[in-house]
Parts: C-alpha cells; structure tokens; sequence
C-alpha cells in the first residue's frame, strides 16, 4: 500500500504599466528617470494593469498491488480558485484505475509464447479555472465627454458579471491492454478512452441592442473519443551484428460538440 497526500497554495501578482516619453537628453536615461525628457512624457490609462489571484489544492491518493497481479488506485482532489465566483471557488473531483496482470495467474503458466498481459481501467477527472482574475465582476472602461468647457471622464459597462462562475472540468474513461510476445520480440498497447468537457469556460456575445458586448460563463459541452495502437518489435536481434527495431503508431480521434450555450443538442 502507497499513500501520498498533498497540500499546495499559490498566489500570483501581475502589473504592468506603459509610458511613453519623448526627447529624452540621453540614451543612457533609458527608462530610468523619463521625467527628464523635453517632450511630451504619456501615461495611458488603457495600458496599466494589475491582477492578483489564488490557487489552494488538497489531494488524497492510496495505491494497492498485490504480488504485482492486481493494481488499485483512488485519488480525491479538491481544488480552490479566487478568480471564481463566490460558492463557484471550489470543486472536488475524484479518479480511481484498477489493473489486472492475466500473465501472473497459474492458468497462464503454460502459454510460453505470452511474457506480459494486463488490463487496465480509469476514470479520472480534471479541471480547469483559466479565465482572467475579476470576470465575475464584470468590466468597465473610460471615455472622455464634454463637460463644459473641459473633458470629463466617464464610465460604461463592456461585460457584464457573473455571479455564477465555475470551474470548467473533464470526465475520462480509459481503457487498455498491454502486452508483450515471443520472449520481447513484440510489444504493444491498445487505447480507448472518451472525454467529456462540460461547464466551457467561455465569453458570450450580447446583441448591440443589449448595450454590453458580451460577459464570461459556464456553456456548452464537448465530447473526444478515440482509438490509438502501438506496436513495437524486434525484427533482426543481433544476426551476424545487426539489430533491427521497428514501430508502428496508429489512432483514431473524434471530437464533437455536444451542447452550445442555448442548451441545444
């Protein structure tokens, strides 16, 4: 029996500015004081940025062999997110496997030309929180007007909040053999697996008339499945010197749009 478990937190800082400056007296002021140019020195307000986000994991996971014959594996992982919305922060998502070596059961001792044949099942699930920190806030931004004999400085809305903002996250099944013949001359493995994507982390254009040009949510859902063989096997092994090794990769992929943001199928 292994057991692992783990705890892990993250915050990650952005900022950014631009200035631009003209006439500086000399190269060697480069960005270091801009205040000594004789031309027009520009902050825009459009290029300044500042972001700040968090990441705090926990994860439990046991696995079990026994006489290399049988093979178990669980895992439980919980994961929160400070660019989420509030009660949207955390999911928890689990994933187990279980393997079987057939090779090592005593009704396989006389099949000599089979070395190694296991199978193997999963099921597992990730997620995913890559969208911009505050977009459960929605978004502002500047426009200078008239106000008088000066300009002024107003506000509108360009996307709208999200107070249900959540994780976008993918369910795998995967299924497998590998196997190995004729004392290693040929090794191989077999692959099927089907992923779904649900909760797409994904921007939602609004109609001019709204006002507002679009706002982040959970829509849609994805499906990819496929087929992938590899073989691997000794052709020449060490005839008058030589050795010949050669491999084949076959697979087969699909990927299908299951659901849009209208909830159509």
């Amino acid at each position: 029996i292994n057991a692992v478990a783990l705890y892990s937190a993250e915050r990650t800082k952005y900022t950014s500015k631009q200035i631009t400056a003209n006439d500086i007296p000399a190269d060697h002021v480069q960005y270091f004081n801009l205040g000594q140019a004789t031309g027009d020195v520009t902050i825009d307000p459009n290029r300044q940025k500042y972001e700040v986000s968090s990441l705090m994991s926990w994860m439990g996971r046991v696995m079990y062999s026994y006489d290399n014959k049988y093979m178990l594996s669980a895992t439980l992982r919980s994961d929160g997110s400070s660019r989420l919305a509030p009660g949207h922060k955390w999911h928890t998502y689990p994933a187990f496997s279980a393997g079987w070596n057939i090779k090592r059961e005593s009704f396989m001792n006389n099949v000599t030309w089979l070395d190694n044949l296991k199978l193997r099942v999963g099921y597992g699930q990730t997620s995913n929180q890559s969208v911009d920190p505050y977009k459960t806030l929605g978004l502002l931004n500047t426009r200078k007007y008239n106000f008088g004999s000066a300009y002024s400085t107003g506000y509108y809305v360009t996307e709208l909040p999200n107070a249900a903002l959540g994780w976008e996250y993918s369910e795998t099944w995967n299924f497998g053999v590998d196997f190995t013949l004729f004392n290693g001359r040929l090794s191989g493995t077999m692959e099927y697996y089907v992923q779904n994507t649900k909760d797409l982390l994904m921007a939602i254009g609004l109609p001019s008339t709204a006002g507002v040009g679009s706002y982040m949510a959970n829509i849609g859902e994805t499906q990819n499945k496929g087929f992938e063989l590899s073989l691997n096997g000794t052709i020449l092994d060490n005839l008058n010197g030589w050795t010949w090794d050669a491999g084949v990769n076959l697979y087969v992929n699909r990927n299908k749009l299951v659901s849009l943001a209208s909830h159509q199928r």
